[in-house]
C-alpha cells in the first residue's frame, strides 16, 4: 500500500489517470494544468500537477512548482487533502470552510466539471490502496 502523497502514491495516481476512460473522455478538447500544493505533510510540503491535454491526463510530481504555467492552483494542508482523498470531506466543503484555497482561473472548475467528477472517481479507486 502506498502512503498518501508519497512518490509511490503519485506514481499510482499517474497510472490510474492514464488508464481512466472517464478522464480521457472528459478531457478531450481540454488544455488545462491544475497544480496541487499540500502543506504540512509527514515529509514536508508536496506539489504536483495534473495536466490535461486533449484526452491525455498525466501527473507531474515535483518539489516547488512542477508547472509554473498552471491554469489553476489548489492549496490545502495535509489534513484537508487526506480528508478529501479518503472521501471524508468534499472539496466544496473544504473551500467553504477556508481549508482549501484556489488561485488562477477558478472559472475553469465550473467549465470543466466532468473532469472534476472523473477525479473523484479516481480518488475512490486509490483509497483502498492508500495509507494515511
Amino acid at each position: 500500500m502506498a502512503r498518501f502523497l508519497s512518490a509511490e502514491w503519485l506514481s499510482a495516481m499517474g497510472t490510474a489517470v492514464a488508464r481512466s476512460d472517464r478522464l480521457r473522455q472528459a478531457s478531450e478538447g481540454i488544455d488545462l494544468t491544475v497544480r496541487q500544493v499540500v502543506n504540512g505533510g509527514p515529509e514536508g510540503d508536496v506539489t504536483y500537477a495534473l495536466r490535461m491535454a486533449d484526452g491525455t491526463v498525466t501527473v507531474i510530481a515535483g518539489d516547488g512548482h512542477p508547472d509554473a504555467d498552471a491554469d489553476l492552483e489548489v492549496v490545502q494542508d495535509y489534513a484537508t487533502a487526506a480528508a478529501i482523498s479518503r472521501g471524508d470531506l468534499t472539496p466544496s466543503a473544504a473551500f467553504a470552510a477556508g481549508r482549501l484555497k484556489l488561485g488562477g482561473s477558478v472559472g475553469l472548475l465550473v467549465r470543466h466539471g466532468d473532469v472534476a467528477a472523473g477525479l473523484d472517481d479516481l480518488f475512490g479507486s486509490l483509497r483502498a490502496e492508500t495509507t494515511y
